[in-house]
């Protein structure tokens, strides 16, 4: 950049003091309405720092938001709020806190897991999501051995109980092996995931990998016209017809006992 001895004076830029590559930097005073905008700014965020951050006597934009959601909400839950609560960071101490005294003994202090599953894996026995997590916590698992905290605690801290597992999920601490399906947000749960086996229908008995041959009655009636052909498929017989219409002894367990 030169440096122009000649300074001369452009009756629109005003006085040029450099010249660079043929571009030409002219010294012009800024407007007084913008250093005074860049002045306020600066003294507004020394005031925001303090307000905000260093005394925290106003809460944050996304505190106030979830502060907004509990008071309008008027008990109903949403998973707008859930996760309005789980930004908020004194909605996640307060659930920090009642985690420590209720339910750190069966998941452990980061919830890694310990007689209940891993909390921070991605693996969810009851559903990974915002409101399936509170139900979970506020009805309990009676059968796994949960409590339902809906009555000892109150239905602001479950939600503050909700909250602080949500700010843990998906930490992937450590622990206990995964339990349950793999959550994905807003979709099914993904392939490889390890689930239990699938229950049987009432009153339908679990079927066999290969097929057996029926065993027929004494009751058998006979049969018309030629008999069955060997299936080409497995080279067995079909078996005749008995007097329970099927070929076959009656089951218990298909019967749904």
């Amino acid at each position: 950049m030169a440096e122009l001895k000649d300074k001369r004076v452009d009756e629109i830029q005003g006085e040029i003091l450099h010249v660079y590559d043929g571009i030409e930097e002219a010294d012009n005073e800024l407007p007084n309405w913008w250093l005074w905008t860049f002045y306020g700014a600066i003294v507004f965020s020394v005031f925001y720092w303090f307000a905000y951050h260093e005394f925290e006597s106003v809460p944050l934009p996304g505190e106030a938001y979830a502060i907004e959601l509990q008071q309008r909400s008027g008990g109903e839950v949403s998973e707008e709020l859930l996760v309005a609560m789980a930004g908020n960071p004194d909605a996640i101490a307060a659930g920090q806190a009642l985690y420590a005294t209720n339910c750190a003994i069966c998941h452990k202090e980061r919830g890694e897991g310990n007689i209940g599953p891993n909390l921070t894996d991605e693996f969810w026995i009851r559903g990974g999501g915002p409101i399936q997590i509170h139900d979970t916590i506020a009805n309990g698992s009676l059968q796994a051995g949960m409590p339902a905290w809906a009555g000892p605690l109150g239905a602001e801290k479950v939600q503050q109980l909700t909250a602080f597992v949500l700010s843990i999920r998906d930490t992937n601490v450590a622990g206990k092996e995964p339990q349950g399906e793999r959550w994905v947000p807003g979709g099914a749960p993904s392939d490889g995931a390890p689930t239990d086996a699938p229950e049987a229908a009432p009153g339908v008995a679990p079927t066999e990998a290969a097929p057996t041959e029926a065993a027929p009655t004494e009751a058998q009636a006979p049969t018309e016209g030629p008999e069955a052909a060997p299936s080409e498929a497995t080279g067995e017989e079909a078996a005749p017809t008995g007097a329970l219409g099927e070929g076959t002894a009656p089951n218990e367990d298909s019967l749904g006992g």
